[in-house]
């Protein structure tokens, strides 16, 4: 996909979502159970007197805003009281029963791929460091919003981010990967080093230990 395309960044809510969407109505209803509670906090950040209320349309059109302005790697959940199918990764734990790892360890593997495959492009030799955080949009797969630190030969760190795409029956595909704009350094030595092309394809769903189709 193009990562112009306006309708990556749309937000199209699952009606029947078996989590999100129980959860949102037991709320509005007031029945909802404390794990639909910490369902909801987790997403959204705890309620409190200083919270801005919106109507839902306001929280939808809201979250559109943030998406498309920061093309899907910013996005302050604690402001939404709906949940959407466009939310963020608990790096510690794994967002979906394909992958056998955690969305730390997950992300840090497409990164890894996603910094070599920038070092290509642009000859240069940054390393991967950490997974700062990740954002997923849920349709007929899954797209993510990665966003983590990269280091030059100089030890300067930097934040990059990547988009890439995992959707149902088709291979994971590397969208694009980026420095987070409105960073500013250069490291002279980085033009020295002999960029080495990675040993894995990195258009390719046959990674050990990542079942990458799902459903």
């Amino acid at each position: 996909m193009a990562s112009s395309s306006r309708t990556d960044y749309e937000i199209i809510s699952d009606p029947f979502h078996p989590e999100c969407v129980i959860a949102s109505f037991k709320f509005l209803i007031g029945k909802e159970t404390e794990k639909d509670k910490l369902l909801l906090e987790r997403i959204r950040g705890k309620k409190d007197n200083t919270s801005r209320k919106y109507t839902d349309q306001e929280e939808r059109n809201l979250i559109n805003k943030q998406i498309r302005k920061s093309q899907g790697f910013d996005v302050d959940f604690s402001k939404f009281r709906c949940l959407f199918d466009f939310y963020p990764s608990f790096l510690d734990e794994c967002h979906s029963t394909l992958i056998k790892e955690t969305d730390r360890q997950f992300f840090g593997r497409l990164s890894q791929e996603s910094i070599a495959d920038y070092n290509i492009r642009e000859g240069t030799s940054y390393e991967f460091v950490e997974v700062v955080k990740a954002n997923l949009y849920r349709n007929k797969g899954y797209m993510y919003f990665i966003t983590f630190v990269a280091k030059d030969p100089c030890d300067q760190t930097k934040v990059f981010q990547a988009k890439v795409c995992n959707v149902f029956c088709r291979e994971i595909e590397h969208s694009f990967c980026r420095l987070k704009p409105g960073q500013e350094g250069e490291c002279d030595e980085d033009s020295k080093r002999v960029v080495k092309k990675p040993r894995y394809n990195t258009r390719s769903n046959k990674r050990a230990g990542v079942i990458t189709n799902v459903s």
